[in-house]
């Protein structure tokens, strides 16, 4: 097999990968939602009662303002391994908390601000607090357009494997799966100023391109991938 013939075998698996991990969340995941800045969580049939999972993963899912409805991953997430038990905190420190701690607040408050250069390149100097306007804009349009589900991963030394491989097989099924390809056409992250945000349709940068070497690797990735989804 050629490493073209096995890129385009990735794409293939990395479409399945996007639909179970869609689905495993969105029937067996609390799922967090906002109404009037209250955060309201929703627990599925046969889901533990008002626990939300301590260590893992978090999956954005972007939202319908007006109907609600549940549409595809923008952003796969997880907290530090040093930080244990520190997944809940984590996904609240994205959805109300300053761009200096987020990059996901980073780079919607950047695509927020698409032609205001001045404002843009303030709000992108680590060293300089966001403009509280433009913070407020960032939790509103978070608070509007996500959703928030969780992958519960007992093992702190996996997360950093799980995370990598979850965000490249979603960022390479959102660019090669027609329906995903569509569905990301009034998407906020199309403006940001961040290349790879922007090509690849979602709040991520890092591993975003990451791919297998051969095989071996990618058949480790499904096996580390299966315990969970």
């Amino acid at each position: 097999m050629t490493r073209q013939e096995f890129l385009l075998k990735y794409a293939e698996t990395s479409v399945e990968t996007y639909r179970k991990l869609r689905d495993k969340v969105l029937s067996d995941s609390p799922i967090i939602t906002f109404e009037q800045g209250r955060a309201i969580c929703a627990f599925p049939e046969g889901c533990e009662r008002n626990v939300l999972p301590l260590n893992g993963i978090y999956v954005m899912l972007d939202r319908d303002p007006v109907s609600g409805e549940l549409g595809r991953i923008v952003r796969i997430g997880t907290h530090e391994p040093t930080n244990p038990n520190g997944l809940p905190s984590r996904v609240f420190s994205h959805l109300s908390g300053s761009k200096n701690r987020s990059i996901l607040r980073k780079h919607v408050g950047s695509s927020l601000l698409k032609g205001k250069t001045k404002a843009l390149e303030a709000w992108r100097v680590k060293t300089v607090p966001g403009d509280a306007a433009v913070e407020r804009k960032v939790t509103d349009y978070l608070t509007q357009r996500v959703a928030v589900g969780f992958v519960a991963v007992d093992k702190l030394d996996a997360l950093a494997d799980i995370e990598k491989y979850l965000i490249s097989a979603v960022a390479l099924a959102t660019v090669t799966d027609d329906e995903l390809i569509a569905a990301r056409a009034d998407w906020l992250g199309n403006d940001c100023d961040d290349p790879t945000v922007a090509e690849y349709g979602v709040w991520n940068d890092d591993h975003v391109k990451w791919r297998p070497k051969d095989e071996t690797e990618l058949k480790k990735m499904l096996r580390a991938l299966d315990k969970y989804i």
